[in-house]
C-alpha cells in the first residue's frame, strides 16, 4: 500500500531545502519507501490507540 505521493515528497524536500538555503533537490527511490513504511507504522499505532481507547475515529492526538 503506498501512502506517500512521490511528487509531494519532492515538492516538500525541495521547499525545505530552499527555505534553509541548502541544495538538495531530488529523492532516492529508497527515500520514498522508507517514508512510507515510517506513515504506515503511525497510521497503524494510531489505529491501535483509538481500538483500545473504544473510538471509530482516529484523532490527531492518536499520533
Amino acid at each position: 500500500m503506498s501512502l506517500v505521493v512521490k511528487t509531494n515528497i519532492v515538492t516538500a524536500v525541495k521547499e525545505v531545502s530552499r527555505k534553509r538555503g541548502y541544495s538538495v533537490k531530488s529523492i532516492s527511490g529508497d527515500f520514498l519507501k522508507a517514508a512510507n513504511d515510517k506513515v504506515l507504522e503511525l497510521v497503524e499505532k494510531a489505529v491501535e490507540r483509538a481500538h483500545s481507547n473504544n473510538r471509530k475515529t482516529v484523532m490527531g492526538k492518536d499520533i
